[in-house]
């Protein structure tokens, strides 16, 4: 027995982390099967790349590593941020027991985001509101004339598919973040806006970590959501509708870095500093 249980630990030490596809497919069967075998222990090595906030679409938005140039300062603004797992934002919040858990920040690794139906600003689909005349009936009915014309503001909409890591992190407290990293952490660099969108376009960010038990039930957790997007910074002065299915697995995250091809731009944690 004790040489069955070596080699199957050297087998998991030998087994490679996942990346984004292979924790996508591994997370989409467990969902599929609540007696798969549980994912808890399996490494994960997520690379990424920095998006521009400017398009403002949704995607984009929900993506952790992101970079801006502000023209007015000619700074360079490179954001590593999480999102916070509410009952807010996430449908299963309660049926998934995470009001029990500490706080959980989402770590979206995979997200596909398709153009939606046809939406009024309130979130109505338009063919619904769109003026219909009968052009005729069984039994000789006259024609009717159309109602007279509506007038309504046309919204984007969005639907998403979403798969992230939910990480447990209380304030001065619980977390399962890096030693010393916060979940938005922002850097400013001064220069010449050709330079600055240069290197911007260059960055990743990477994520090492192993996945987790909380005692959520089932382990990987699927909900929907939708809303309106409305934040100007995010869909100008125009609201996005989205509908988001959005699934989860907790991890603990040991290691992120921001990279520019093979040169490290920062990490967490950070590196000892040397003794004099």
């Amino acid at each position: 027995m004790s040489g069955l249980l070596l080699a199957a630990a050297l087998l998991a030490a030998d087994t490679p982390p996942l990346d984004q596809d292979s924790l996508r497919q591994a997370m989409t069967e467990a969902a599929a099967n609540p007696g798969a075998r549980p994912l808890t222990g399996q490494r994960f090595r997520l690379v990424t790349r920095f998006v521009e906030e400017k398009p403002r679409k949704y995607g984009i938005f929900k993506q952790s590593g992101r970079w801006l140039y502000d023209r007015r300062k000619q700074t360079l603004v490179t954001s590593v941020g999480l999102g916070e797992i509410t009952d807010r934002n996430f449908g299963a919040f309660k049926e998934s027991g995470l009001a029990a858990l500490p706080p959980l920040q989402s770590f979206f690794f995979n997200v596909d985001v398709a153009r939606g139906q046809a939406l009024d600003a309130s979130g109505r689909p338009v063919s619904l509101l769109m003026p219909r005349a009968r052009m005729g009936s069984p039994g000789g009915v006259p024609l009717r004339a159309p109602p007279p014309n509506q007038n309504f503001d046309l919204a984007d909409s969005s639907k998403a598919t979403s798969f992230g890591l939910a990480v447990p992190y209380e304030e001065n407290g619980p977390s399962a973040l890096p030693a010393g990293m916060a979940p938005l952490e922002v850097s400013q660099a001064r220069g010449r806006r050709d330079h600055a969108e240069r290197f911007a376009r260059d960055l990743t960010l990477v994520v090492e970590g192993e996945i987790t038990d909380l005692g959520q039930k089932p382990q990987v957790f699927c909900g929907g959501w939708r809303g309106a997007v409305t934040f100007k910074e995010i869909t100008g002065n125009t609201p996005t509708w989205v509908k988001d299915q959005q699934c989860f697995v907790t991890a603990r995250i040991d290691h992120v870095q921001v990279m520019r091809g093979d040169k490290e731009v920062s990490a967490w944690p950070k590196a000892a500093k040397a003794a004099d």
